[in-house]
């Protein structure tokens, strides 16, 4: 059964009435077979009068929930799903402000560094065809024409275009998904005997309860549908490019734990109530429920009656501000912002290197000695029942033996990182503490003669890049990783790339690496601070010639030989570029050196702790970002043999890795407009003309409470690639393919055994594929990756969503299509600034 810490846990936060998480007990099972002859529902449309008063129920639910001794700590309440629909759909929208909102999100996403290969997907991709910027032009026509007057609507439009690009590093960071989501009141399970038998899907506490009596029966239809068809449309819009991994997202799991989305969503499920159908023929209605957001020590849905209200005092309120936001809005913003750093999409080191400069006076800036980075034989969250032998302070990474727990003489070591960056923001030194960690492990590993390594990274979403990079050195010192990364081309990545070139120049790097001598720059004066935080944005940027090497590991001659523009895919993009590892401002923290560069060269002279053909690595699909560099690291360069647990339950090849492969992600506010305000603050226009064509190309604040947005930055592309295709559109299978059994989806430990057998042992038979005997390979003879389901010259589309697509056979042209087309849409009628 889970509790309230591990509610917590999840993130859930506080949430009144434990709707999310429901109590093992009779009634709970038996609902699940008490025969019920109701049809699914059809889709909820609110009256005018429903419209009218929902934020008013609300507000009466909200009345009653403060005078309880809950409202003191609770971050949420329950309300019913209907009313909490109603009201979401009674915010109207002012159409200027969403209109110049819309405007400058057209503008900001032609950053989207496979904003063409998303129009016109590569075959086998698996990628629908998904034209960014026609669909939010789409949408802003539909505003100012009239027929979106919601802003839920509005929301929910955008945000399915950008889902249906399953892009984990493309998104909106809106205000009304921590205003108020949705809940299902249990989640599901999917299943198999044994791992290798297709699952099939459960309700989690009727698996819980299972016992001699009662079995649970597994489910066959979701109001009327298919169950398989029903959650593969559930899970369409999730991030990852891999369907077998979006359909995982739906689950329960326990590493890293999680609910799974059919039991959490962030939109409106369509439906007040839906139907389940079981194996063993009875049909049961069930209700979803709401949560509603609540700040401790008042109540803002006092004065959010209307949706009215609700547009005028959360919505239309410019989050640059320094007063007038309100803490209703200020809090949906720091809730929405908080929620995005769970994700660990953010791979670059910025935030933590400023956040510790702003502290260089202090004396808490140095890195602590390794034996305080570490704890040994300590619980960590997400292995129950089996402590590892050492883990970092930010519980990052664990390590463990499997002797340890199994009571042999098993020569099989594992590391667990279920995310390069700790849940926790503010963590200590989070890359200095899994470096020591991981050191002292693979240390501990060799005295004891281990032979064999697991390495999980189910649920890794990504993380600070550095850690990624370090722990591939670590494990292959003698191997330099390779990433090829390259950035799309676009009028304001040019001017930023001169700005910064000229700004952080080569003589610029070593005044500050000599200033700063190796530490985070506590005896830096305020002029050098703001050099070095400029270099620090520079060098997130990748837009600085002298920051980055090219493709085979040298400097660039020119400004013009590092940019280019080269034409490729009917686009433009910079020349490849790969980081400077020996250069401690291109690395992003002059206190940490990747093991093998800097004051850890000597690492290169030492000989891998573990052959590559004994190191397994093992993914739910979810590696994404940074871990997808990781993994391709350790797959292209090594050979390294892979294992894939879940997905649909069809008996096919799946990927290993499922999420963005993207290289690096942007973030509008946080990121790019501190570039323009850099080039800005810095440089002058020569005219008015230039002037003009600066405010057309350069990304402006929002205008509305939006918490953030973000783009993939840099390409990830393979060296060996002729056709130089980003490896976001190559799903690659795993060589063994399981399901998840009741064991290995509650216990990491009996999963790792399991594949231990598999890789080492007596265990012969995947579900598909094969570890002892894999013939999966990375690459052709040409170096071309191999896709799942490559047998043909066209693509496929999952037939799912109504996500707005590219209409007819335009190709897509940077100078005509996207910048002449758009200003078209989106011209200066009415008052709006010109494009």
């Amino acid at each position: 059964m889970l509790g309230k810490a591990t509610a917590a846990l999840l993130g859930l936060g506080t949430i009144v009435q434990a709707v999310a998480v429901p109590q093992d007990n009779a009634s709970a099972t038996a609902s699940a077979r008490v025969p019920n002859a109701t049809s699914g529902p059809g889709r909820y449309v609110p009256s005018a009068a429903d419209l009218e008063s929902g934020c008013a129920n609300i507000g009466r639910v909200a009345a009653s929930f403060v005078r309880t001794s809950n409202a003191q700590s609770a971050t949420s309440f329950q309300i019913d799903s209907k009313i909490a629909y109603d009201c979401l759909a009674s915010i109207p929208l002012e159409r200027e402000a969403a209109l110049e909102f819309l405007f400058e999100l057209s503008k900001f996403v032609q950053f989207q560094s496979t904003i063409t290969y998303l129009a016109r997907p590569p075959a086998n991709s698996g990628q629908d065809p998904m034209d960014i910027v026609g669909g939010i032009t789409d949408i802003y026509n539909s505003v100012e024409s009239g027929s979106i007057t919601s802003w839920n609507e509005l929301e929910t439009r955008v945000d399915a275009l950008l889902s249906g690009c399953h892009e984990g590093h493309l998104y909106v960071a809106w205000p009304l998904p921590s205003l108020i989501n949705f809940r299902a009141p249990f989640s599901l399970m999917d299943l198999s005997p044994d791992g290798k038998q297709a699952s099939r899907v459960y309700v989690a506490d009727d698996v819980r309860a299972s016992n001699s009596r009662f079995q649970p029966s597994a489910i066959t239809q979701i109001d009327g549908e298919d169950v398989i068809t029903a959650i593969e449309r559930l899970t369409y819009y999730e991030a990852s490019q891999s369907p077998d991994t979006r359909w995982n997202a739906a689950f329960q799991s326990q590493n890293p734990p999680k609910l799974g989305s059919f039991f959490a969503r962030s939109r409106y499920p369509g439906a007040n109530t839906f139907t389940l159908t079981f194996q063993n023929g009875t049909t049961t209605e069930y209700r979803y429920t709401a949560v509603a957001f609540h700040q401790p020590g008042s109540n803002v849905w006092s004065v959010l009656t209307t949706g009215q209200a609700i547009w005028d005092r959360i919505i239309n309120v410019d989050p640059n501000a320094r007063s007038g936001s309100g803490s209703g809005a200020s809090k949906l913003r720091a809730r929405a912002l908080e929620d995005l750093g769970k994700r660990k999409l953010n791979n670059d080191q910025l935030d933590e290197t400023l956040r510790r400069l702003e502290k260089r006076q202090s004396g808490s800036n140095s890195p602590p000695p390794q034996s305080e980075l570490v704890r040994y034989n300590a619980s960590f969250p997400d292995t129950p029942r089996v402590r590892p032998y050492i883990q970092d302070i930010n519980q990052v990474v664990g390590g463990y033996f499997m002797a340890d727990y199994a009571g042999d003489d098993s020569r099989t070591a594992i590391i667990d990182i279920t995310g390069f960056a700790p849940d926790d923001p503010n963590g200590r030194f989070p890359t200095h503490a899994v470096q020591a960690a991981v050191e002292l492990f693979l240390a501990e590993a060799q005295r004891r003669n281990m032979e064999q390594l697991i390495i999980d990274v189910r649920g890794n979403g990504g993380g600070f890049v550095n850690m990624g990079y370090d722990l591939y050195k670590q494990l292959f010192p003698n191997s330099d990783p390779y990433s090829g990364n390259r950035i799309r081309y676009h009028p304001a990545s040019l001017r930023i790339a001169q700005a910064f070139t000229s700004l952080v120049n080569q003589d610029v790097i070593d005044g500050l690496i000599r200033a700063i001598g190796g530490g985070m720059g506590e005896n830096l004066s305020a002029t050098q601070v703001n050099a070095y935080q400029v270099a620090a944005y520079a060098s997130l940027s990748g837009l600085d010639q002298f920051l980055n090497l090219d493709e085979d590991g040298r400097r660039f001659s020119s400004f013009e030989d590092f940019f280019g523009p080269a034409n490729i895919y009917g686009d433009q993009f910079t020349n490849t570029l790969t980081y400077d590892l020996n250069n401690l401002l291109a690395v992003g923290d002059l206190s940490y050196d990747i093991t093998g560069y800097g004051d850890r060269a000597s690492f290169n002279t030492r000989s891998p702790p573990f052959a590559p053909e004994n190191i397994i690595l093992v993914t739910d699909g979810v590696c994404a970002s940074t871990c997808g560099i990781f993994a391709e690291f350790l797959r292209n360069q090594q050979r390294v043999r892979t294992v894939v647990v879940g997905g649909r339950p069809n008996g096919e090849p799946s990927a290993a890795v499922g999420g963005t492969r993207g290289a690096q992600v942007i973030q509008h506010t946080a990121h790019m407009l501190n570039f323009v305000q850099i080039v800005e603050n810095n440089f002058s226009p020569r005219d008015n003309a230039e002037r003009e064509d600066w405010d057309r190309i350069f990304p402006r604040p929002f205008r509305l409470n939006i918490a953030e947005a973000a783009v993939n930055w840099k390409d990830n592309v393979r060296r060996a690639d002729p056709t130089e295709t980003p490896l976001q559109f190559y799903l690659e299978a795993a060589d063994c393919r399981l399901y998840y059994t009741p064991q290995t989806l509650t216990f990491s430990h009996e999963l790792w055994a399991q594949v231990d057998r598999l890789a080492w042992g007596n265990e012969t038979e995947c579900a598909v594929g094969s570890i002892k005997n894999a013939t999966v390979v990375t690459g052709d003879s040409n170096g071309v990756p191999i896709s799942i389901g490559s047998t043909g010259s066209t693509g496929f589309n999952s037939g799912f969503g109504d996500t707005p697509q590219l209409t007819g056979d335009r190709i897509i042209d940077t100078a005509k299509f996207i910048w002449y087309g758009v200003r078209n849409s989106l011209g200066a009628s009415g008052g709006r600034r010109g494009y």
